[in-house]
């Protein structure tokens, strides 16, 4: 899109009901701009169209949502029509992308695909990129998919339909009930080994990060336990002591058994109850194809409805504790699969926001500073992020052994009582102004 910016398209706009205007549509790497001699002229950003529509060379524009939402319609587009509505489509995407933090290279291609989900079926548009694939199609009905690399499984051209025919093996790409492929791309011609190619390579991507990784930590493991292991922890994918087997104790003790996360790991098993307690290990490369950069994280499940998390590397300040479900659900004891699934969801989390936690724990005030933009579009963005957001309780910053032991307990405790979600636990203020200051960071 970029070598057709900026694009200057004239039209006459008009709000329906209202006279239109003769006017000039900009487009360059931004937004748009209309502007007429004989009006105001206004701007938005791409992200700001909420719906797109084209009927019999007519282009509508909604933007926003609620409140102060504008609906605009532009007419006597002549040959110009599809060459607007492609690069409003275009821009919104790869605006929506970098809001929520995913890289694409310059001059990255925005595929136009036929696709089938299901029931579901119709036009897309497909980008590719270092971590997955996204998937956002024409129908404003319909959502976009996010979809991770790990969870790409079997991939196979289909010749019949000059297709390729991908399986799910995760929840951002689920398996099918009946068994076959999650996603059909259809119609692709003589492209399809192309993007048959690009998914493989994805996936494949995602399992030798994970063996890298695995085989850094632990090159002295048998290669059973590293395999295991290896597809266990794949793509940040956490895994407990049951499912790692024999990998476990390995695991356990090169990552989370040397200074300065022993000491914190060994309370927080404590406090979840010993042997017993239920915990988790996950790791992912901090950039695609460089797993010499790992990241590692791991989670705990506390007593009161909580699940603690903490990342291992350098830089790491605090211990950060989550709800499992809404305080006023909680009835003293978890039903079957909750943690589990919140453990899920605070890993993805970290994984869609590039590991960056702020966007989940600065307070509303902080948020809102001008320094923190970045992780307000990352919200608005991401799905997966604005629910860990939801779900955060405090942070704890690691002052000093005791301090940090003291203040997390109090939190335990506070919390197996609180029952509104609005409430704040008494001591996060303090908490927040430590790491602040240890950080040396005005938003956290």
């Amino acid at each position: 899109m970029t070598n057709q910016l900026p694009a200057r398209i004239r039209a006459t706009a008009r709000r329906p009901g209202e006279t239109g205007a003769d006017v000039q549509v900009t487009l360059d790497e931004h937004g748009l701009t209309v502007g007429a001699a004989a009006s105001a002229m206004w701007s938005a950003a791409y992200r700001d169209v909420a719906a797109l529509a084209v009927e019999g060379g007519v282009v509508t524009v909604d933007l926003g949502q609620g409140p102060g939402a504008e609906r605009w319609q532009f007419e006597r587009l002549g040959t110009m029509a599809g060459l607007l509505v492609r690069l409003l489509r275009e821009g919104r995407l790869r605006q929506r992308l970098a809001d929520g933090l995913v890289e694409t290279r310059p001059g990255t291609s925005i595929d136009l695909v036929e696709y089938a989900v299901g029931a579901e079926s119709g036009i897309a548009q497909l980008l590719y990129h270092e971590r997955g694939v996204v998937l956002a199609p024409v129908d404003e009905r319909q959502p976009w998919r996010r979809i991770r690399r790990a969870d790409i499984g079997a991939v196979e051209v289909e010749p019949s339909v000059g297709g390729v025919a991908v399986g799910g093996s995760g929840p951002s790409l689920a398996p099918a009930p009946d068994g076959g492929p999650a996603l059909r791309l259809v119609r692709l011609g003589a492209v399809a080994t192309e993007h048959a190619r690009r998914w493989t390579a994805l996936r494949d991507g995602a399992m030798a990060d994970a063996t890298a990784i695995v085989t850094g930590l632990v090159p002295d493991a048998p290669f059973g336990t590293r395999s295991l292991a290896s597809l266990r922890l794949l793509e940040g994918r956490p895994a407990s002591p049951a499912a790692l087997g024999e990998a476990w104790p390995v695991l356990e003790a090169a990552a989370l058994g040397v200074p300065p996360f022993d000491a914190s790991y060994r309370v927080l098993r404590a406090i979840g109850g010993g042997d017993g307690a239920p915990r988790w290990i996950a790791c992912a490369p901090e950039t695609p194809g460089s797993p010499d950069r790992p990241r590692l994280w791991f989670l705990v499940g506390l007593p009161g409805n909580l699940v603690a998390m903490e990342l291992v590397s350098d830089g790491a300040h605090a211990t950060y504790l989550f709800r499992v479900l809404p305080r006023a659900s909680f009835a003293g004891s978890l039903p079957d699969g909750a943690l589990e699934a919140a453990v899920a969801d605070i890993s993805e989390a970290l994984l869609d926001a590039r590991f960056l936690r702020e966007p989940m724990a600065l307070p509303a005030a902080q948020l809102a500073a001008p320094a923190a933009l970045r992780y307000r579009l990352a919200l608005a963005a991401l799905p997966s992020l604005a629910a860990a957001r939801r779900a955060f309780v405090a942070r704890v910053a690691h002052r000093d052994p005791a301090s940090w032991e003291g203040a997390l307990r109090d939190l335990v405790a506070w919390h197996a009582t609180a029952r509104d979600d609005g409430a704040e636990w008494p001591g996060r203020a303090a908490e927040e102004a430590q790491i602040s200051e240890e950080a040396g960071d005005p938003v956290g």
